[in-house]
C-alpha cells in the first residue's frame, strides 16, 4: 500500500491566501506558453509531473506574490488591483530559480529532480526565458502609467539580481580567506531580498499607495532577504535535506564560498587551518564533508552566520514596526517577513 502524502508544512494565513489569490492567473499565464515549455513550468511550479499529469507536489511558496498582495492591502486597496504584479513577480522569481539550478549544477529542487535534469538544459533555459516574457506581458496589459512603472521597477530589479549572481561567481573564484564579508553580505541582500523588496514596490504602485511606504517596505524586505540568504547558507550545510529539498552538504560539495565558510576561514581559530587543508583536497567523500561541517562550526562560522541572520531579521521587523501600519496589515507583513527567514509560522504572540 502506498504511503499517504506528507502533510504540507504549515504557513501563515496570508501566504495561503496569496497562493489562492495568484494561482489561477499564474496558470492562465503559463498556459499561453508553448505546450512543451508550459509543461516544464508546470512541473517547476509543482502543478504536474514530468509527463504533465496534475500533481500536488511541493511548489513555490509564493512569498513574492504575498508581498505584492499585502503591500496593496497596506495601501488600503483591494489586492486584485495588484494581481498582474503578483503574477509577474512570481514568474520572474521562478525564472531566476530555473537559471540558478543550471548555474549551480543543483540536481534537486523542491524535493525532486531539477527541471534541467528532467527536460534538458536547453529546454529549461527556454522555459525560464518564456517566464520572463510572460511576466512583462502581464504588466503591459495594466492600463495607465502603473503598468509601465511596475515594469520599469522589475526590469531594474532583474538587472541588479543578474549582476549579483555574477558577483557571487567572482567570490567562488576568490580564496575564501580573501573575500570581503561586507561585500558578500551585500550580495546576500540582493539575491535574497531584491525581488521581495521590488514586490513591495509593485504592490504599492499598482494600489496607488504612498512612495514612502514602498521605500520602507522595500528596506524591510531587503533586510529579511539578507537574513534568508544567510539562513540558506546554513541550511545548505546543516539543514534537513528533506525539508531543504536538496542533498545535504550541497554547498560544500560544490566548494562554494558561503558565509559560514568565509567566516570560519577568516576566524583565526586553530580549526580554520585544518578546514583549509581539508577543502583543498581534490575530492571530498561523506566523511570529509561531515568533518568540514564540524570544523566550520568549531571555527565559529556557524555562530557568526546565525548572528547575521538573527540581526537582519530583527532589522526587518524593526523597520516594519516603525511604519506604524494598522492591524492586520502590520501583523500579516510581519508574519511574511519572519516566515521568509525561518520557514515557520509565528504564534499569535510572535514567538515560535
Amino acid at each position: 500500500m502506498d504511503s499517504p502524502p506528507a502533510s504540507p508544512a504549515p504557513v501563515p494565513e496570508a501566504i495561503e491566501r496569496a497562493r489562492t489569490f495568484a494561482r489561477p492567473a499564474l496558470e492562465q499565464s503559463v498556459g499561453r506558453l508553448h505546450p512543451d515549455l508550459a509543461r516544464v513550468c508546470g512541473y517547476y511550479f509543482g502543478w504536474c509531473d514530468a509527463e504533465g499529469t496534475p500533481t500536488h507536489g511541493r511548489g513555490s511558496r509564493s512569498l513574492q506574490a504575498c508581498m505584492v498582495m499585502l503591500a496593496a492591502e497596506a495601501s488600503g486597496e483591494d489586492p486584485h488591483v495588484a494581481l498582474p504584479g503578483a503574477v509577474a513577480v512570481e514568474l520572474l522569481h521562478n525564472f531566476t530559480l530555473l537559471h540558478d539550478d543550471i548555474i549551480d549544477g543543483d540536481t534537486i529542487r523542491r524535493g525532486r529532480p531539477a527541471a534541467w535534469v528532467t527536460f534538458g538544459t536547453g529546454t529549461s533555459l527556454l522555459a525560464a526565458d518564456a517566464l520572463w516574457a510572460a511576466a512583462f506581458s502581464a504588466l503591459i496589459e495594466v492600463p495607465g502609467t502603473a503598468g509601465r512603472a511596475t515594469a520599469s521597477a522589475l526590469n531594474t530589479s532583474m538587472g541588479v539580481i543578474i549582476n549579483a549572481v555574477a558577483g557571487e561567481a567572482v567570490f567562488d573564484r576568490t580564496p575564501a580567506a580573501e573575500v570581503d564579508v561586507d561585500a558578500y553580505l551585500a550580495i546576500c541582500e540582493t539575491k535574497g531580498g531584491e525581488l521581495l523588496g521590488t514586490a513591495a514596490t509593485v504592490g504599492t504602485l499598482l494600489a496607488g499607495g504612498p512612495a514612502a511606504q514602498a521605500r520602507s517596505l522595500r528596506e524591510a524586505a531587503r533586510h529579511a532577504g539578507a537574513a534568508w540568504q544567510a539562513t540558506n547558507d546554513l541550511e545548505n550545510i546543516w539543514g534537513n535535506a528533506a525539508l531543504v529539498g536538496k542533498p545535504g552538504f550541497q554547498d560544500l560539495r560544490q566548494r562554494k564560498h558561503t558565509l559560514p565558510v568565509i567566516a570560519a576561514l577568516q576566524s583565526g581559530h586553530p580549526a580554520a587551518r585544518a578546514l583549509r587543508g581539508l577543502l583543498e583536497k581534490e575530492e571530498l567523500d561523506e566523511a570529509d564533508l561531515t568533518r568540514a561541517a564540524d570544523l566550520i562550526e568549531e571555527s565559529g562560522g556557524r555562530a557568526f552566520t546565525e548572528q547575521i541572520a538573527q540581526g537582519r531579521l530583527a532589522r526587518a521587523l524593526g523597520t516594519l514596526a516603525d511604519m506604524r501600519l494598522p492591524d492586520p496589515a502590520h501583523r500579516n507583513l510581519a508574519d511574511l517577513l519572519d516566515f521568509t527567514v525561518t520557514r515557520r509560522p509565528r504564534t499569535p504572540s510572535g514567538k515560535k
